[in-house]
């Protein structure tokens, strides 16, 4: 039997154990998640290169996971259950060879994730909206996957090659995935829902189940590649996402929201890198496609491994309120702190982490819109690549606030425990791989192979002193490496910490710190985005009272409006139509035996 498949059927016990124990349901969950990475690294017969990459992303989230869950879980045993379920759900939609399974993978993962949000006491706003948004996500995949197997007469994902169907049934499944990324406008469940859930689960959902999209989006692409206008659909609407995650993730004043809201900044570049992967795919640019398809999965990398860890170091962090002004001091040990700025820096796309590497390669990829003959998406690339370079910066001032506001302010615990060593995995994967992004690269070569032909350590080299594999080079196409990037950054940094120590006792003038412009006496939280939030106004929705800034999601408010909207209209309707009235309900049957006769009489 297919030893995938074991571990499967194993986290799905774990769930069940859950109803005796918490701590030995995380214990399973650890033993399995090491027993998949092992298959994963040196036993990975059994699957193909591309649900093998995929589920090492997600299995070194889930060891992680687990790890932290041994110490920090004191909720009801629903929490610890429902987390093994939607691992278990997630492997069987990396498995699934057909339709029908991965529905069935797709829904037992959005159901367990909910019942895990409402394993925290309080108001479950968030949750819903989650579950309805969840709900919305399967009805469009249904769409696409139903148009396909009528068409087909199958629901085997092979059997679908050269279905005539399959742009209008491939955008309808994508749009599905998009909505479990977050994508704007139909990320609204973001704002509440980071902030309810465990920490635990939020590390599942923003790293992993939000990866489940990229993998079905991936996973059709391998099949056949759509129209243009797809690609164009989800590199506009990828940008958009990225630039108003970031915004948001830089405006936030709660811990947990931060990592919501740049998961949303992250998955709008992987749907951004995504849509300019079927453009230079059908301009018939290999090379542009096979680079632009190495950002994208490697991007999926750093974004979920971090945003993984950086959701677990949140969970401690949250004190009262969840606001980053009531961090205390002892919430981490020296391992959590580093832990925290590991995830933030390579969030940041700072060297060595890989986040650096994802950017770069992201950035490059989408500003050679000069390759692509189009002149229409000639345009629209290099727009985007725009908005992701911006975006890059903005993401900046959020790890920014994470860092200073909560991960500096929160360290001191003395000791160590089984959570530490949580924080430690995914902290070494993210510094190795940064480092020698090579051995990542080796691990990504056959789905590139399938869709491409072409491998990721083609894109690795030699030159001045670098030995041959360890610098990243832009093959055919682009004069700068990331390699040499970073040593310059490792330089300049260098250069300047030194000159300041050096110049530390010459006269130095102190004075207050600047508070972005507020009447603050020291630097708030939300001195971080103010010179943001008062000069992107418009994008906010800022207001000022009493020396303080205020701010919205705009989109969010809209969602409320078209509730309130709604709920008037039902009120109205109860009352002005459905009053109970016997007379009303004669005429609705007579109306409608009416229409029905016509209707008959017309039609037969």
């Amino acid at each position: 039997m297919n030893p995938y498949y074991l571990v499967t059927l194993g986290f799905a016990v774990s769930s069940l154990v859950a109803l005796a124990s918490r701590k030995l349901t995380y214990w399973l969950d650890v033993a399995l998640s090491s027993a998949l990475l092992y298959l994963l690294l040196f036993q990975p017969g059994g699957i193909d290169g591309t649900v093998r990459y995929f589920m090492l992303i997600s299995a070194i989230v889930w060891l992680s996971a687990s790890l932290f869950s041994l110490d920090y879980d004191r909720y009801p045993r629903i929490l610890a259950g429902s987390f093994s379920l939607a691992i278990a759900g997630m492997l069987v939609i990396l498995l699934a060879g057909d339709a029908v399974t991965f529905l069935i993978g797709w829904e037992v993962m959005t159901i367990a994730s909910y019942l895990g949000i409402t394993a925290k006491e309080g108001k479950h706003k968030g949750a819903y909206r989650f579950l309805a948004f969840g709900e919305l996500s399967a009805l469009l995949i249904l769409a696409g996957f139903g148009l396909l197997a009528v068409q087909s007469g199958s629901v085997e994902f092979s059997a679908w090659r050269g279905s005539p169907v399959w742009d209008v049934a491939f955008f309808l499944a994508a749009l599905g995935f998009a909505v479990k990324m977050d994508m704007v406008p139909l990320q609204a469940w973001v704002v509440d829902a980071y902030k309810e859930m465990p920490a635990n689960v939020g590390s599942l959902i923003s790293a992993v189940l939000t990866l489940m999209g990229l993998y079905g989006m991936v996973r059709l692409l391998l099949i056949t590649r759509p129209a243009d206008w797809v690609g164009a659909f989800f590199l506009l609407f990828g940008g958009i996402t990225a630039i108003l995650g970031a915004a948001y993730a830089a405006g936030t004043e709660y811990v947990k929201r931060l990592p919501g809201y740049s998961t949303v900044e992250n998955d709008g570049v992987l749907l951004a890198l995504f849509g300019g992967t079927v453009i230079a795919l059908n301009s018939g640019n290999t090379d542009l496609a096979a680079f632009t398809f190495l950002a994208l999965l490697f991007f999926a990398f750093a974004h979920s491994v971090s945003k993984g860890l950086l959701f677990l170091v949140a969970g401690r962090l949250e004190n009262g309120t969840g606001k980053f002004s009531e961090v205390v001091h002892g919430r981490l040990s020296i391992l959590g702190v580093i832990a925290g700025y590991a995830s933030a820096l390579s969030l940041a796309g700072i060297p060595p982490f890989p986040g650096f590497l994802g950017e770069w390669l992201g950035i490059e990829s989408l500003l050679q819109s000069f390759k692509i003959p189009d002149p229409r998406f000639k345009v629209l690339m290099v727009l985007v690549g725009s908005l992701v370079a911006l975006t890059a910066g903005i993401a900046g001032v959020a790890m920014a606030k994470m860092i200073t506001h909560g991960v500096q302010r929160a360290g001191g615990r003395k000791g160590y425990s089984v959570e530490d060593a949580g924080y430690a995995v995914s902290t070494a994967v993210l510094f190795i791989v940064g480092v020698l992004p090579g051995l990542l690269f080796r691990v990504i070569n056959a789905p590139m192979e399938v869709l491409t032909g072409q491998k990721a350590t083609d894109f690795l080299g030699g030159a001045l002193g670098i030995k041959d594999g360890f610098l990243v080079v832009a093959k055919g196409f682009g004069g700068i490496s990331p390699t040499y990037l970073a040593l310059l950054v490792a330089v300049f940094t260098a250069g300047t910490y030194l000159t300041v120590k050096f110049l530390r006792g010459i006269n130095v003038r102190r004075v207050r710190p600047w508070s972005g412009g507020l009447s603050n006496p020291e630097y708030p939280p939300i001195a971080h985005s103010a010179i943001l939030l008062i000069t992107e106004g418009w994008l906010y929705g800022t207001r000022e009272e009493k020396g303080r800034l205020y701010w919205r999601e705009r989109i969010n408010l809209a969602y409320g409006r078209l509730a309130r909207a709604y709920l008037d209209f039902s009120e109205w309707f109860r009352h002005g139509i459905m009053r109970g009235s016997d007379s009303v309900y004669v005429a609705y049957i007579l109306l409608a035996l009416g229409l029905a006769l016509v209707y008959l009489l017309y039609y037969l």
